[in-house]
């Protein structure tokens, strides 16, 4: 056993080292192969990735365009419009409600004047403090102001009539009527206010003319200066239904009624529905303004008006003097909208028409700001209910109601 013991470990020795140069040359040839994902391939996908990100950001803002140089011109030109410097007044007063009129109050004064607000909108308020609408005059031009007060210009439509507005707000191609014609007009109204009716308007003249009454019931109330201001301005008249328990409130209004060449109408002293009383209360109800008008004016109502229009026979036999309906109901007491009022009546509006509104609502003055120079624009004369009767040749009668005096 001892002498085979050596054999052994030679054999086992030389296997040994054969198994180790074979193990040695697979190694060398397993390293020698690529690898798949390598060290430095790693790297490179790495900083692609890096660079990748650096470089989207980069992208975004060259894709934003900077503005043009023409944008920013009109945005200039649109600057070079007429602005109005904010009166110092805007910042220190406060806008308050006078009824349904707006006032500006500084230091508890009322604001006379134009005003430009903070917002740098431009207001007219007149002697009294009131925010005005419609068309304005002042300092021989005239200015339009829509129905939140505000002062525009450019290019406006009212009614079917289209008006240029300079950048100052004033009319363009506006002339002033001069201080003498507007006093002969006067006189001239006051000389046709007198008991004969029927002799201020020509029926000669009727020929070639348009003619329209207005008619404002319910008053006079604080809006009907206003609208007697714009009847003298355009020598136009009107034809006032008037309700007894308000007379005494406006007497000046009244007297100026008169002046102007306006006719005096009855309406009742308290707006009753006179087919619900007596003979002796309808009466009663006439004569009470008479009586306020005779001791105003020295002559009582020429014409009447029965609230709502209620007639009956014993209505027809009591009151002495003509009835006047109408032919155009503007509904302005319900709309309460300026821009309604004034559809409703160019829209309906002929010769001969009579038309229904209130001055006891601000909102119908308004309109009637807009509504008188149209309807003279239009080849309209605005004239009192007994000479829109004559120029059509109608004699008005007691016991008989009138809703118009078109030609058939």
């Amino acid at each position: 056993m001892s002498g085979h013991s050596p054999q052994t470990s030679r054999l086992l020795t030389v296997i040994a080292v054969f198994l180790c140069i074979c193990m040695s040359g697979i190694f060398t040839r397993s390293s020698a192969l690529p690898s798949q994902i390598s060290p430095s391939s790693d790297a490179e996908t790495l900083v692609s990735e890096e660079i990748s990100l650096t470089v989207t950001p980069v992208d975004i803002p060259q894709a934003t365009p900077t503005p043009s140089p023409k944008v920013t011109k009109a945005a200039s030109k649109n600057k070079s419009k007429k602005s109005f410097k904010v009166s110092h007044e805007a910042s220190e007063g406060n806008w308050t409600s006078s009824g349904s009129n707006w006032m500006f109050l500084v230091d508890g004064n009322a604001y006379t004047g134009w005003l430009t607000d903070t917002d740098g909108k431009r207001y007219y308020f007149d002697e009294n403090g009131i925010m005005q609408t419609g068309w304005v005059d002042v300092d021989g031009k005239r200015y339009y102001m829509d129905l939140d007060g505000i002062m525009q210009t450019g290019d406006i439509t009212i009614g079917k009539k289209s008006y240029h507005l300079n950048d100052d707000g004033s009319l363009e191609g506006y002339k002033a009527k001069k201080t003498s014609k507007k006093k002969s007009s006067k006189e001239k109204n006051r000389k046709n206010s007198s008991s004969d009716k029927t002799s201020a308007v020509s029926s000669t003249d009727s020929d070639s003319k348009k003619y329209v009454a207005l008619t404002f019931d319910d008053g006079p109330s604080s809006f009907t200066d206003r609208l007697l201001d714009c009847l003298e301005e355009n020598n136009a008249k009107a034809t006032f239904f008037m309700v007894g328990t308000e007379i005494a409130s406006f007497p000046e209004e009244v007297k100026r009624m008169k002046e102007l060449g306006c006719e005096l109408g009855n309406h009742t002293y308290d707006h009753t529905d006179l087919t619900t009383l007596s003979s002796e209360d309808i009466s009663s109800e006439i004569a009470r303004v008479d009586q306020q008008l005779v001791d105003l004016t020295g002559q009582g109502a020429s014409v009447v008006r029965p609230p709502y229009g209620s007639v009956n026979d014993t209505v027809k036999a009591t009151i002495g003097t003509p009835m006047i309906l109408w032919s155009i109901d503007t509904l302005d007491w319900k709309t309460l909208d300026s821009q309604s009022t004034v559809d409703e009546v160019m829209n309906n509006v002929q010769d001969g028409s009579i038309v229904l509104m209130h001055d006891i609502y601000s909102t119908s003055v308004d309109a009637a700001e807009i509504l008188i120079p149209q309807l003279i624009e239009d080849g309209y004369e605005l004239v009192t209910i007994h000479e829109l009767a004559s120029v059509h040749g109608i004699e008005l009668q007691t016991g008989i109601t009138y809703g118009d005096f078109h030609n058939n």
